[in-house]
């Protein structure tokens, strides 16, 4: 039987642990992601009633501690999963663990490799993407020897939150394929291409900031990359902030402007406020006031085309 142990969170490790405890795949033990204060769906909730109910030891946290660590050196595990999870974790207690951490990452690696890979696919306007379960292993972060890669197209008009849910099931498919060629010892792996890694940086929610400077495409792509659940791209009227949830590129979108100031309310429709960019326009269809979290449509607010956003 399969020893090992769970460490991730977020849609993917629910979908995960839902996955495999369906198979009779039993952790020994789980440490769970403690999401941030400025998540609004708290997927840890879910996921610790899960492991209750089957009366799976965990603990929930952030960061992988000594008592974790403790715990992987003395458990005689298999491997450790990791789905889900943000934080580094330390390579050289892969010693104690029969075939090491077998993490899945949310790209085709080497490709952006690091922080937020979804929202940064979709912020550059990648057409595909992809899911990758590699081993962790010492040098640069998600350099490890591959396992598997399964590709997602990115549609237009898909969200982060949409390609979640697509690598949250295609992330089950893939590890418990894992579980079997593990039993049937048929796993091969084979290194990464360094010459063809790139890179991504931590982002914060004041990254969302919309600059209307920017082409259309890329200020439609920001608000997609960051829409709810996620802290959301956002914009000032007046001096309220409001957090875009749903757009579209403008009517106008492909109108050539001699006279243009980005930012400024081109037309108001039932749907939504069309508003200016460096080139082009976006169709704002809905939005959460930040102060008092009312959602609706900006055309609700926007009256005027003298308005400009900021």
């Amino acid at each position: 039987m399969i020893r090992f142990a769970f460490i991730g969170g977020t849609v993917r490790g629910l979908k995960l642990l839902n996955s495999l405890i369906g198979r009779n795949r039993i952790p020994e033990f789980a440490v769970v992601l403690k999401e941030d204060d400025h998540e609004i769906h708290k997927y840890s909730t879910e996921i610790s009633e899960l492991l209750n109910k089957y009366k799976i030891p965990f603990t929930l946290k952030r960061k992988l501690s000594e008592s974790d660590y403790a715990k992987i050196q003395e458990s005689e595990l298999d491997f450790a999963i990791v789905s889900g999870w943000r934080t580094l974790i330390d390579t050289s207690y892969s010693k104690y663990l029969k075939s090491g951490f077998v993490a899945a990452h949310q790209s085709l690696l080497p490709k952006y490799r690091g922080f937020a890979p979804t929202q940064w696919v979709i912020i550059k306007g990648e057409k595909v993407t992809g899911v990758t379960l590699f081993q962790i292993e010492e040098g640069e972060t998600d350099s490890g020897r591959i396992f598997d890669q399964k590709k997602v197209r990115i549609k237009p008009d898909d969200y982060a939150y949409d390609l979640e849910l697509k690598f949250a099931e295609i992330t089950s498919e893939m590890f418990l394929d894992f579980f079997v060629k593990y039993e049937s010892r048929k796993l091969k792996y084979y290194k990464q291409k360094e010459s063809e890694a790139t890179y991504t940086c931590k982002r914060i929610p004041e990254d969302g900031k919309i600059e209307w400077n920017k082409t259309s495409a890329e200020v439609y792509n920001l608000i997609r990359a960051l829409a709810y659940p996620y802290p959301g791209a956002y914009c000032y009227l007046n001096e309220d902030c409001y957090i875009i949830r749903k757009a579209r590129t403008g009517f106008s979108n492909k109108k050539k402007f001699a006279g243009n100031i980005p930012g400024r309310v081109l037309r108001i429709y039932p749907e939504g406020a069309e508003i200016l960019c460096g080139k082009g326009t976006v169709l704002l269809q809905e939005w959460e006031n930040k102060s008092t979290g009312i959602v609706n449509n900006p055309s609700e607010i926007i009256r005027s085309i003298k308005l400009t956003l900021r």
